[in-house]
Formats: C-alpha cells, structure tokens, sequence
C-alpha cells in the first residue's frame, strides 16, 4: 500500500486529467467547478485547452479563470504564478487531452511546487469504457502519485451502464488504485436533446446551475429548454451534486 500523504492546511489544487481525448474530462470539470459555485466553495480556474477552452468558457464572468498552454514550459510557470495569486481559492486545472509527455516532463517540478506551497493536491482522472482509459492512468500515476492527498477515478457513462466498465473493474489497476485510497465514482449521461440546446451557442454557455430553472418555471429557460429538458437538466445536476457532497472530506473543503 502507498504511503499515505500528509494532507496540507491549504486550500485544495484539483486536477482534471484523462489524457485521452473525447472521454468527457471537460465536461466533468464543469460539472465539479459548477458543484463549487453551488455550494459557495470560493474557486479559480485554468483552462489548459488554449485551443478549445470549453470549461473557462462557461466560467469567464463567476470567478477568476486563466488560460495556460501547457504544452510549453511557460505555461507551467503561468499556472504557478496563477496559483499563487488566489491562495484562498481550491484552484481547479483542467489538462487538455495528450498531455502526457508534457506532464512527464514537468509534473516533478509540478508537484514539488505545490508541496513547498502547503497546498493538498486532488486528481479526478475520468475514463471511458477503453483500455487506453485504463493504461493512461498507469502511467499518470507514474508521476502523480507521489504528491497527491487524493484520486478519483471517474466512469462517464455516456459510453454505457457502470457495470458495462468491465476493463476498469477487473483490472490490477483498479486494485492498487482503491487499495492506495483510491475512490471510484460516476458522472451520469445528460440526454443529447439537453446536451445540444445547451451548447447551441458559445456566446450563451453559461453554469449548468445558472441554465437549471425550477421545473414549474421551465418557461423561463435561458436555453428554451423544453420542461422534460430542464427536468434533465435538474436530475442529472442534483445526481451528481449528491456525489461530490460525498467527497469533500477528501477534497478538502
């Protein structure tokens, strides 16, 4: 079993990582980012998808957000320094897909950097139902491992019901991943009629809590959601709200 690490009295750094592309990592760090708004958790926020930066999209105007492209060096130095501005905030970096090599290169340094800073480090790693989900988190705790306080393996089931993850919970992986403190969840599929009306328009992508009305008031949806699709809406958020309500003990917040 690995060495528990000793938490730190800072605020929590929240890292979203799944390597691969298309696996809904940013679709998840939306719905953790939009869980704090909700819950009043003073956060910040950096988008290291300079080219499609989807999450800090939908939080530009409710907190403080920065791009950073990671794939270079000075993009980790923009993501120190961003950091170090908001000391009273959990700041939530979201990876951009392929980012492996880079977080090779850098992550020692990384995670270094935010041991000297007092700050716990939480890594949420979502998969799908492929093998490549399974073998990219083995290399990713290669390196990240030996600084976090706590790890979070999301299945996204929009690739199927959670007992279709046969890969993931069968694997050795899996194994060694809960035996270390590891935790396993899931983020539930939103219909595509909700998912499509929601990101019709990139100059109207707002919270998924701001787009939510209450259901007797789904006439006055900002998106034109019918009442069934904010009904959507609502249930999914409150799912997976429930979740992470669960995890802030290991969040630290």
């Amino acid at each position: 079993m690995a060495e528990k690490i000793k938490i730190a009295a800072g605020k929590p750094v929240i890292v979203l990582h799944g390597d691969k592309g298309g696996v809904g990592k940013s679709t998840y760090g939306c719905v953790l980012v939009d869980w704090m708004l909700k819950r009043e958790i003073p956060v910040a926020l950096v988008d290291g998808d300079t080219r499609n930066p989807d999450v800090s999209r939908m939080f530009a105007d409710s907190m403080p957000t920065t791009q950073a492209n990671l794939r270079i060096h000075e993009g980790w130095m923009d993501l120190v320094d961003f950091t170090m501005q908001h000391p009273e905030r959990a700041v939530v970096i979201s990876l951009p897909a392929g980012i492996g090599e880079e977080l090779k290169r850098e992550g020692g340094r990384f995670l270094q950097t935010i041991k000297m800073l007092e700050r716990p480090l939480v890594m949420f790693w979502v998969i799908n139902r492929l093998p490549d989900s399974v073998n990219l988190l083995n290399e990713a705790m290669k390196v990240m491992e030996p600084g976090l306080t706590g790890k979070v393996v999301v299945k996204n089931l929009f690739f199927g019901e959670a007992d279709k993850f046969s890969r993931w919970e069968s694997s050795t992986t899996k194994q060694r991943f809960e035996q270390s403190g590891g935790v396993s969840i899931t983020m539930p599929e939103l219909h595509e009629r909700t998912v499509d009306k929601l990101f019709a328009d990139n100059d109207n992508v707002m919270p998924f809590s701001h787009a939510a009305v209450p259901v007797k008031e789904a006439h006055t949806s900002p998106h034109k959601l019918t009442p069934s699709e904010n009904m959507e809406l609502v249930t999914w958020l409150a799912e997976n709200q429930k979740t992470l309500d669960g995890l802030r003990g290991l969040l630290t917040l």
